[in-house]
C-alpha cells in the first residue's frame, strides 16, 4: 500500500467517523399538495441564504408518512429534523424518542416562545419539557353559500345548534322537482375530528385531565346524537352519497349550502370553483363556543448527530422569518401572534374568522396511542353506515380505549 493510498484511507475514515458532513443533516416532511411542496422548497432556499454554512438534504416522505417515520425512529435512521403530526405527538413525546429543546431555547432567547398563541405555545410540551413548536395551524369554521342563504330568505348564517338544524332543513331542496333532493343544507362526515367541535360545545371531552375516558358519557353522546341526526333526518348528506370524495367538493359543486372545514378549502375553492359565492363564520355554538385547532410540529430525534445544524433550521423555520414566508399564501395560518399581524390575517374578512376562533379552540391532540383513532373511526362508521345507536357504540368504545391511554 502506497503512502498516498494510506492517506486517502485515513481521510475516508475521518470523514465517516464525523458523520459524513459532506451529506449533512436531513430534513423530512410529508407532501399533501404541489403548493405545499413549493412552499417547503422556497422556505429552505430562504434558510440557505441566511445559513450558508449548513449542509442539508431535503428528503420528503411520500405516502404512509407515520409508518415510515416510526420505522426510521425505531432503527435510528430518522431525519435530523422532521414534521410531526399534532394528533399523534403525545405518544412520541412519551416514548422518549424526541430531543428536548429546553437548553436550546435558553441559548436562543430571540426564538421568543411567548410570541406563540397560548394554545400553541405548550402544544408540544411534555413533563415540563418542550419537544417542538407548531409550524402553522388550522381550525374548523363554517363555510356557507351566500346565494343559497339569500335565496332561502336567511339573512345571516346560523349562530347556534337550533339555527343550524333549522337552516339546514330549509336549505334542503328538490330544485328540479324530480322527487329527489339535489341540494342539502349541510354535509357531515363519519369522522371523529368532525364530531369533536360539537362535543367541545357540549362541554364534553374524550379524555379528562385526570386521564379518565369520558367519550361514553352523556355530554359526548348528546353531541354525536345531534351531529348524526342531521344526516338521519335528511337535511345533511355524506360526500360519498352524492359521488364526492370530501366535503370541499360537495360544497364547491353547490350540492350543499353549509360545510365545516379548515382554511385548506380556500385555495381549493379558488382553483376548482372560482365563481362560487361563499363566506365563512365561526361555528354555531352549543352550550358554549367551541372548535378544533390543528397544528403540526417541527421536532428533532433524540439521537440526531447534527444537533447544531438541525436547531438552526428548526429555529429559522419555526421562527418569525420562516413562518412569515411559510404562511404568506394562506394555505395555513401562523401559530405566532406577530406573524398573524404582519401577514395581515386579522384584516382579512375570511382569515380573521380562523384567528378569532383560536381564543376558544381546543387542540386536536389526544394523549393516547395512535390506535385510538382507528378505533374511533370504526365507531363513527358503525353509527353512520350500520345505523347503530351512538350511546351503545360510544359506551363500548370507551371500554376499548382504556388500553390505549398513555402512562402519566
Amino acid at each position: 500500500m502506497t503512502h498516498k493510498t494510506v492517506f486517502i484511507a485515513l481521510i475516508t475514515i475521518l470523514v465517516f467517523s464525523c458523520g459524513d458532513h459532506s451529506t449533512g443533516m436531513r430534513f423530512s416532511s410529508w407532501q399533501s399538495s404541489p403548493t405545499e411542496e413549493r412552499l417547503v422548497r422556497e422556505s429552505l432556499d430562504a434558510f440557505s441564504k441566511v445559513h450558508e454554512d449548513v449542509i442539508y438534504k431535503y428528503q420528503p416522505i411520500p405516502g404512509n408518512y407515520t409508518e415510515k417515520l416510526q420505522l426510521m425512529l425505531g432503527t435510528g435512521k430518522s431525519p435530523d429534523l422532521f414534521w410531526l403530526k399534532g394528533d399523534t405527538s403525545p405518544a412520541y413525546m412519551s416514548f422518549d424518542v424526541l430531543y428536548p429543546l429546553d437548553s436550546l431555547l435558553e441559548a436562543t432567547p430571540n426564538f421568543d416562545i411567548d410570541d406563540f398563541f397560548p394554545i400553541f405555545k405548550d402544544a408540544f410540551k411534555y413533563n415540563d419539557s418542550y419537544y417542538g413548536f407548531g409550524k402553522d395551524f388550522n381550525a374548523y369554521v363554517l363555510f356557507y353559500n351566500t346565494e343559497m342563504l339569500e335565496e332561502a330568505g336567511i339573512s345571516a348564517p346560523p349562530k347556534n345548534w337550533e339555527e343550524l338544524r333549522s337552516y339546514a332543513k330549509i336549505l334542503t331542496k328538490d330544485r328540479d322537482n324530480d322527487g329527489k333532493i339535489d341540494q342539502y343544507g349541510f354535509v357531515v362526515e363519519a369522522s371523529m375530528d368532525m364530531v369533536m367541535p360539537f362535543a367541545f360545545q357540549n362541554k364534553a371531552e374524550i379524555l379528562s385531565d385526570q386521564n379518565e375516558i369520558k367519550i361514553g358519557e352523556a355530554p359526548f353522546i348528546e353531541a354525536v346524537e345531534f351531529y348524526t341526526s342531521l344526516y338521519k333526518d335528511g337535511m345533511a348528506t355524506i360526500p360519498s352519497d352524492v359521488g364526492a370524495g370530501w366535503n370541499g367538493d360537495v360544497f364547491g359543486r353547490q350540492q350543499v349550502a353549509m360545510a365545516i372545514s379548515g382554511s385548506w378549502m380556500i385555495p381549493y375553492l379558488k382553483e376548482s370553483y372560482p365563481d362560487l359565492k361563499y363566506n365563512v363564520t365561526e361555528l354555531p355554538q352549543g352550550k358554549v363556543k367551541g372548535t378544533v385547532a390543528f397544528t403540526n410540529a417541527y421536532v428533532m430525534p433524540k439521537d440526531t448527530k447534527y444537533l447544531s445544524d438541525a436547531w438552526k433550521m428548526f429555529s429559522y423555520l419555526a421562527g418569525k422569518d420562516g413562518m412569515r414566508l411559510w404562511t404568506s399564501s394562506g394555505i395555513a395560518l401562523p401559530t405566532r401572534k406577530s406573524v398573524a399581524l404582519e401577514n395581515g390575517f386579522y384584516q382579512d374578512s375570511i382569515y380573521s374568522v380562523f384567528l378569532n376562533s383560536v381564543a376558544y379552540a381546543k387542540l386536536y391532540q389526544i394523549p393516547m396511542q395512535e390506535r385510538w383513532y382507528d378505533e374511533s373511526q370504526a365507531a363513527m362508521q358503525a353509527i353512520f353506515y350500520k345505523g347503530e345507536a351512538p350511546k351503545d357504540v360510544l359506551t363500548k368504545l370507551a371500554k376499548r380505549l382504556e388500553k390505549y391511554k398513555l402512562k402519566p
